[in-house]
């Protein structure tokens, strides 16, 4: 029986800034795309990172000691809530609950989060490709070209594009890094060709993983599904 390779691709996990006049965070497509990825269980599931920088104005539960001004402070998932389809964040307050909740300022310029991406979500920054669904490679420019596979929807007249942005004029050596990651093995296998981490200094940081040592310098992956 044939043993399938399969290439993994992830883009960067993201982080946004939200500044907001009450308790609800809306995140954004530059966090996930769509947001109707995140649910309710994103939070509990470590999906994401919720993060509030401290201020005059905020009233801590218990949980959070005595948080320095300026500095962004981790709230629990059992301090917040996620909306099952519309990625809205909303932060219980001391009321709701003593040791997690936070009473938020009432002036917008005074509540700072920051949401961080600490696991990439299939459809959104995911894809996993099975070896024989390549279809080829295309440069777009110096320091970026297309991976085409096979469309996941099963349309055969369309298929998923890969962007892959790498060191000025390292097509060539691209080429060749694709071949060497879909060559035939003995057995399956998951190459994870670029997982994109996290470098953020205020969250969680997470090391990119990429093939063979990353011969072409990769620094990023987007994935465009059909």
């Amino acid at each position: 029986m044939k043993k399938e390779k399969y290439l993994i691709f992830a883009e960067a996990l993201t982080t946004i800034d939200v500044s907001n006049s009450d308790k609800t965070v809306a995140t954004t497509t530059s966090l996930v795309n769509p947001v109707s990825l995140l649910n309710a269980t994103s939070g509990t599931d470590g999906i994401i990172e919720v993060q509030l920088k401290d201020h005059a104005d905020h009233d801590w539960g218990t949980h959070y000691g005595t948080p320095t001004a300026g500095v962004y402070v981790t709230i629990p998932a059992a301090g917040y809530t996620v909306h099952a389809s519309s990625g809205v964040i909303t932060i219980l307050t001391k009321a709701q609950n003593a040791e997690f909740g936070v009473d938020v300022s009432s002036d917008a310029n005074n509540n700072d989060f920051r949401i961080n991406l600490l696991k990439h979500i299939d459809g959104g920054t995911l894809a996993c490709f099975p070896a024989s669904n390549f279809k080829g490679i295309q440069m777009v420019d110096a320091d970026e070209t297309d991976l085409y596979f096979e469309a996941g929807t099963g349309d055969v007249d369309d298929v998923d594009v890969i962007k892959v942005t790498h060191g000025a004029n390292k097509y060539k050596e691209l080429a060749e890094m694709v071949n060497d990651a879909i060559a035939p093995a003995k057995s399956g296998a998951a190459v994870d060709f670029f997982v994109g981490g996290s470098t953020v200094t205020t969250g969680t940081i997470i090391n990119t993983l990429s093939f063979n040592g990353n011969p072409v310098g990769i620094t990023s992956v987007d994935i465009q599904l059909d």
